[in-house]
């Protein structure tokens, strides 16, 4: 897939998926902006973006902060004059323990209700007015199988936000459609990052892992490659008529 000419925000872009997508991008030719909270990990992944494949701006961002994402937007406009894709990628569970629902601390709801939902609010805010300009944009939003299924593994707000990104996603492609942008979302399950690696490995017994993936028809995990693989096509040309889905990543397990 050709991203020459083409400039895209990342956000939670220091690491994991984020930074996978990053690559991938810049590989492709695309000019990339990474924001994330950790400025230590966007320095050294904009360094290795710079040295591998080209132009790479960063910039520390708290996904909880209009004014931070706005600075954010307006830097990539600044230096790169366009922005053709959104990847919302930043959010996760902010460190909270998954606690029965009697026990959740409100501070601890919006914690993660607010970084995985309301960041890609702001985000996809910010960007939808030059994207409505220029007649065209791709936004790709990070959903999760705990939108679909009960999660053991998860806190009910992350599941709760998750859902939320790809009813969300249905509405904005809706309602931006008419200026050539398209919204959609990805569903990954477990995809084995590094975080997730060590998540998977210490809650569950090996008993316990293999049942799981007795239950996946392509009995396997998932991994970083097929995440990259399913959102570089979301973002590209390719997928022109393609918009308001929650793709599906996780080998069959949901269709069963």
């Amino acid at each position: 897939m050709d991203f020459n000419n083409k400039v895209s925000i990342i956000t939670g872009g220091a690491n994991g998926l984020g930074k996978a997508f990053a690559i991938a991008l810049a590989a492709g030719g695309c000019s990339v902006m990474i924001a994330d909270i950790d400025a230590a990990g966007l320095e050294k992944t904009a360094d290795q973006i710079i040295t591998s494949h080209g132009r790479c701006l960063f910039q520390k961002t708290d996904m909880f902060n209009k004014n931070d994402i706005s600075a954010m937007v307006a830097y990539t406009i600044q230096e790169f004059k366009r922005i053709d894709i959104l990847i919302n990628c930043a959010g996760g569970s902010a460190g909270v323990a998954n606690a029965p629902i009697e026990d959740i601390r409100e501070e601890d709801w919006d914690k993660v209700v607010d970084l995985n939902f309301k960041g890609t609010f702001l985000c996809t805010q910010a960007v939808i007015p030059t994207m409505k300009q220029q007649g065209k944009g791709k936004i790709v939003n990070l959903s999760s199988i705990t939108a679909r299924l009960h999660s053991v593994l998860t806190p009910v707000q992350y599941t709760s936000s998750k859902g939320a990104i790809s009813t969300f996603t249905r509405h904005i492609a809706g309602e931006v459609g008419p200026y050539g942008i398209n919204v959609n979302a990805v569903a990954p399950g477990i995809i084995l990052t590094p975080r997730l690696e060590g998540m998977w490995n210490e809650r569950r017994s090996e008993e316990e892992r293999k049942a799981y993936i007795e239950r996946i028809p392509l009995r396997r995990l998932g991994t970083v490659q097929d995440v990259v693989n399913s959102v570089l096509f979301l973002c590209s040309e390719e997928s022109d008529y393609i918009t308001g889905i929650t793709l599906d990543l996780n080998g069959g397990l949901f269709s069963v």
